[in-house]
């Protein structure tokens, strides 16, 4: 009897999920530098009202990570459902972009290539010439829309005495409402195609400009919690620091004598005070990042509560995903391209009518190359093929999983790791500056591969050639492990690095083998 009860339940579930299928409009909100730090995951000081009411109807992801912690190659792995090493996108680099290397479709222009409206704007790909000026050629239906950046000074952080309608992201918002009353005015026309609408927010991005209101909801920055665990990991590797962006605003500059040492130098990472952003100022930081998110919460806010007013809300499935995390702080570190947890977590949710209504949640394994093929199948549209090995066709095909099932069991066990790299120059961060261009032959030779499951997180760093996308597993340039044990997903891991511990070579040696098999093998 309680078989058959089983079976009905997911019976039950299976058919929600298929009459989902009949869903003809995504809305796809992406939000820049975004770290899973809000009301919706367990944090009650940031300020997310909309976000978390979009939590309370929809599948969380608390385990949802990048492929590469910074914009341009997760934007284009995550669009294109391909890994970085087959798109050969590793960087913000005017030279990496996927058309060039494997053609691939992208998730609009697969929409748009099924009977959608496929309509962009704010920062979904990156812009320029990294992304072919917003694949704009292949990927949208209607003219991509871009809003005025803010940018008053080149200083970090800034609070403007005007409504946030008024500013980059805001105009961004007003223009997704203007578009959806414009679909829904043309379907009194006969124009009855569903729609992909791709979103895409700025903030939190450095710098942290955003709307006076917004920074007033944490109104003294000397209640801002410090990060708990300020220092770099104990015995980490200097190739796994990350480049400090944060160092090129004017008034982060002042706060040091030598700045391009704490900028570039990679030993500076194993620094001391002098290149420690103080306490006063990392509350100052924190609390502008905090506004930014509020923000942007607020413009999210805006977005769905028009789609409802315009009667689109129960036929429009809503992803809204972070394009990889962001440090504040933690382990003397700042921005993202790291492989560290800070940088690769990121948040992740999944709204379907009439099977998430309720609020779901799960702690499986996923990363966000999963979201090409989830949205395909809930839309009722169908979903690209598993990419073959050495794959370099203009097809749209997949590098992901659906993460259907998570909707019938949010509880099963997934993936057997989630897998992210960044690339570091092996000549030392002093050869490389921090922006672009870099030296090709050199900003990718050495390649950092990670892998998090359930209780650890495993980095190895590999000498890489760039030309092949292949490390050579023998050339090894630093090795990390870090514990995870502890059921808590707080900005407080990773703090010692175990890998040289002689108790943990079993463990190093069964997940450097994880690691080198590769995404594949750790399939559900």
């Amino acid at each position: 009897m309680f078989a058959m009860k089983g079976l009905l339940c997911i019976l039950v579930t299976l058919l929600a999920v298929k009459t989902t299928a009949g869903v003809k409009n995504v809305l796809f909100l992406a939000v820049d530098d975004f770290r899973p730090e809000l009301g919706s995951y367990g944090v009650d000081f940031v300020k997310s009202p909309n976000i978390d009411k979009l939590a309370s109807e929809s599948l969380v992801f608390d385990k949802a990570y990048c492929q590469v912690a910074v914009c341009s190659p997760s934007r284009a792995s995550l669009l294109t459902g391909r890994r970085p090493d087959t798109n050969h996108v590793w960087r913000i680099a005017s030279d990496e972009y996927w058309r060039t290397t494997t053609n691939a479709t992208t998730i609009p222009q697969y929409f748009k290539e099924n009977g959608y409206v496929s309509a962009g704007m704010g920062k979904i790909f990156h812009p320029g010439p990294p992304s072919g000026n917003d694949d704009i050629q292949y990927s949208w239906s209607v003219p991509y829309f871009h809003a005025d950046a803010d940018f008053a000074n080149h200083t970090s952080w800034n609070n403007f005495d005007t409504d946030a309608s008024d500013l980059q992201d805001g105009k961004i918002a007003d223009n997704a409402i203007t578009t959806m009353k414009e679909i829904k005015e043309n379907r009194t026309k006969g124009d009855n195609r569903p729609f992909f609408l791709a979103v895409g927010f700025h903030k939190p991005h450095l710098p942290f400009y955003c709307s006076e209101e917004f920074y007033n909801m944490y109104p003294s920055a000397d209640q801002i919690a410090l990060p708990n665990n300020p220092n770099v990991p104990k015995n980490f590797p200097p190739i796994a620091r990350g480049f400090t962006e944060i160092f090129s605003y004017s008034d982060i500059r002042k706060l040091y004598p030598d700045i391009m040492k704490c900028r570039t130098d990679a030993q500076a990472s194993l620094y001391g005070d002098e290149c420690r952003i103080p306490d006063d100022y990392t509350r100052v930081l924190r609390r502008g990042y905090y506004a930014c998110v509020s923000q942007t919460d607020a413009q999210i806010g805006k977005v769905i509560s028009e789609m409802t007013s315009l009667g689109l809300a129960d036929d429009t499935i809503i992803v809204l995903w972070g394009d990889h995390g962001w440090q504040l702080g933690e382990h003397n570190h700042w921005c993202k391209q790291t492989n560290f947890e800070d940088a690769t977590r990121v948040p992740f949710m999944l709204r379907v009518p009439g099977v998430t209504d309720k609020g779901m949640r799960t702690s499986a394994l996923v990363e966000l190359i999963d979201i090409f093929p989830t949205i395909t199948e809930l839309a009722g549209i169908k979903v690209p093929p598993m990419c073959p090995v050495g794959n370099k066709q203009p097809l749209a095909c997949v590098e992901g999983t659906s993460l259907t099932p998570l909707l019938q069991n949010p509880k099963m066990e997934f993936k057997k790791a989630a897998f992210s790299q960044y690339p570091r120059p092996s000549a030392g961060l002093t050869s490389i500056p921090n922006e672009p261009p870099f030296d090709r032959t050199d900003a990718e030779s050495v390649m950092g591969y990670s892998i998090r499951v359930d209780q650890y997180r495993f980095t190895e760093w590999y000498r890489f050639d760039h030309t092949t996308a292949t490390p050579n597993f023998t050339d090894i340039w630093g090795t990390e492990l870090y514990n995870h044990t502890e059921p808590t997903m707080s900005f407080n891991d990773e703090n010692e690095n175990m890998a040289g511990d002689s108790d943990k070579q079993d463990l190093v040696e069964s997940l450097r083998k994880i690691l080198q098999a590769g995404w594949r093998a750790a399939m559900p």
